[in-house]
């Protein structure tokens, strides 16, 4: 028989970032990080990690450190092997609390790999993956020198912040990145800035500058399904959704109400369980996926290399969160290589 839980435990940490994080809707000088430690009975301790973006899913690092005590109470006492009724009755409890409870999730599957004897990339479908993942650029000055300087360590894809302000600045940053580094692919991120007119204008002038442009990700507000398909059904590259879609059933009205070509799925949006549905639905309706990330630390970062490791589900990788924080340690739980990730318990 498994372990039995003793105790949850949440303790919240500010990490830096390299360079401020300059979006169209905010500005980051840090990441907000709630640890979880989830005990055993005989003393074992696991990790789990939150981090929450309130303009994503309504939390906050507050609101996660309220509820954890709530979700302790659900899970003291119970059996690891109880690990995926668990993770529906904390859904049950704390329907609207998603990256509260992905954290604590991350953390039951880490404690069920080591019971198990299985790894959790294993766990998630054991396809072996390897990644490449790009690196974001937000709205910065510095921008051709972060981009330089990722080329050297093997970075060849660029997620650029654009919108939020004049588009001329947006189409000077990556025309220069573009000049310095001509043989760069581009992806763009809007954060619901921009409009199907102006999301073609921008992509239409970069592509006859010869930029590649693989994707642009959420171009338009997150409620306005009619603007999504629109641009979807416009645009001269694919669109996908990120804001839009957060759960499972978003991801299926999407799919059944737009030309959208794809989705970004993210572990503090959807938890390690809707993550796995929304793949199903995406490859049900014979779209597109995304895995991306909220700045997350190692620990986060290790449980969504895991999920794309073990599903080799996703066309697109943006797992750059411990590129992007000035993390103090090497990192132990997954392999990066500059934009090369894969898990350890690949064999």
């Amino acid at each position: 028989m498994m372990g039995r839980i003793a105790s949850l435990k949440a303790e919240y940490f500010q990490i830096p970032l390299k360079n401020p994080f300059i979006l169209s809707i905010r500005t980051a000088h840090h990441a907000n990080v709630i640890r979880w430690r989830l005990r055993l009975e005989d003393g074992r301790a696991f990790p789990g990690e939150s981090v929450p973006v309130q303009y994503v899913t309504g939390e906050t690092p507050e609101s996660v450190l309220m509820v954890a005590p709530k979700i302790e109470a659900i899970l003291r006492g119970a059996a690891i092997e109880d690990m995926y009724h668990l993770i529906h009755e904390m859904a049950e409890v704390l329907p609207r609390d998603v990256a509260a409870r992905a954290g604590v999730e991350i953390a039951l599957y880490n404690a069920y790999s080591v019971e198990c004897g299985i790894g959790v990339e294993k766990l998630l479908g054991g396809e072996n993956a390897t990644l490449e993942t790009d690196l974001t650029i937000a709205r910065i000055p510095n921008a051709v020198e972060v981009a330089r300087a990722a080329w050297r360590e093997g970075f060849r894809i660029f997620k650029m912040k654009v919108g939020g302000g004049p588009m001329e600045e947006d189409y000077d940053r990556i025309l220069g990145v573009a000049e310095t580094l001509p043989e760069a692919i581009f992806r763009l991120d809007a954060n619901q800035s921009l409009t199907p007119e102006t999301t073609v204008e921008l992509t239409e002038r970069l592509l006859q500058n010869d930029i590649t442009i693989e994707l642009i990700e959420q171009p338009v507000p997150k409620e306005d399904l009619k603007a999504l398909d629109e641009v979807s059904k416009v645009s001269p590259v694919p669109i996908i959704a990120d804001e839009a879609c957060r759960t499972p059933p978003e991801a299926y009205r999407i799919f059944s109400e737009t030309a959208t070509h794809g989705v970004n799925v993210k572990l503090m949006k959807s938890g390690i369980q809707g993550a796995l549905a929304i793949i199903r639905i995406a490859k049900a309706a014979g779209r597109k996926l995304m895995i991306g990330c909220m700045l997350e630390s190692e620990v986060g970062m290790a449980a969504s290399v895991n999920l794309a490791c073990g599903t080799g589900a996703f066309d697109y990788v943006d797992l750059d969160g411990h590129v992007l924080l000035d993390l103090q340690e090497p990192i132990s739980l997954f392999r990066a290589e500059g934009p090369r990730l894969s898990a350890y318990s690949r064999r």
